[in-house]
């Protein structure tokens, strides 16, 4: 004869369907790379959950590295998040702002240049204004450059929702890409995705403090070829 064992698991009380973040995930003790649903809003969005830099626990809200998604979207686009959790994509403005509200967040961006040279920046994550003003790490802190160039405490700005402090137009739109501009960029980590060097307006994957951004003797600049930003609370 056979015996249908059927086992069911009673969560306790406080415990939710979807777990908040991947943070949260890592500590009911799942420790593995995936995608992951979460909930921090009521679209219980799949993520990436990086488990193992720094100590794991990192929810992946965006992704650059092929250029097969378009990051010259609309306000409503950034919102509500574009791309896929396994390829390049941005996680959703909402699902970001809801992952942060909830106490002092870390956000971590890993770059890599095409000589395969990989640095990181760890800073306060951002939502939708963004909030950066501490920074570590090996590639410099862009977001708080100069006077002029300072995208701590900016807003958000899309090529149809102009909130930089550039009086003379919209620096999403002049760019190419959804940012926390200022007037305009220090740094620009949802550019157009250019294979390593090119010419013209700056609006490459840009990170103003690294090493090589403009060539002196050709004019020609350095797009990056793959970057990671993700998020996890401060207090993990």
């Amino acid at each position: 004869y056979s015996v249908l064992c059927v086992c069911v698991y009673v969560l306790a009380p406080s415990a939710r369907l979807h777990p908040q973040d991947c943070a949260e995930i890592y500590r009911l003790g799942i420790k593995e790379n995936g995608i992951y649903t979460i909930q921090p809003d009521p679209h219980r969005p799949a993520v990436e959950c990086d488990m193992e830099t720094a100590g794991g626990g990192w929810t992946m809200f965006q992704r650059r590295r092929d250029g097969s998604v378009d990051f010259n979207r609309t306000w409503q686009e950034y919102r509500e998040g574009f791309g896929s959790p396994q390829g390049e994509h941005w996680l959703g403005n909402a699902a970001l702002h809801a992952l942060t509200n909830t106490g002092q967040h870390l956000l971590r961006i890993q770059l890599e240049d095409w000589h395969k040279q990989k640095l990181n920046v760890v800073s306060p994550s951002p939502r939708y204004r963004l909030t950066a003003r501490e920074y570590s790490g090996d590639a410099g802190n862009a977001l708080s450059y100069s006077k002029r160039y300072n995208h701590d405490g900016r807003s958000f700005s899309t090529n149809d929702r102009d909130h930089d402090r550039y009086t003379s137009g919209n620096c999403a739109q002049y760019y190419g890409a959804g940012w926390w501009f200022d007037t305009c960029l220090a740094a620009n980590l949802n550019g157009r995705y250019y294979r390593g060097r090119y010419s013209g307006l700056t609006n490459g994957i840009y990170w103003g403090t690294w090493y090589i951004l403009t060539d002196s003797r050709s004019g020609e600049r350095y797009s990056f070829k793959s970057v990671e930003m993700k998020t996890r609370p401060r207090n993990f």
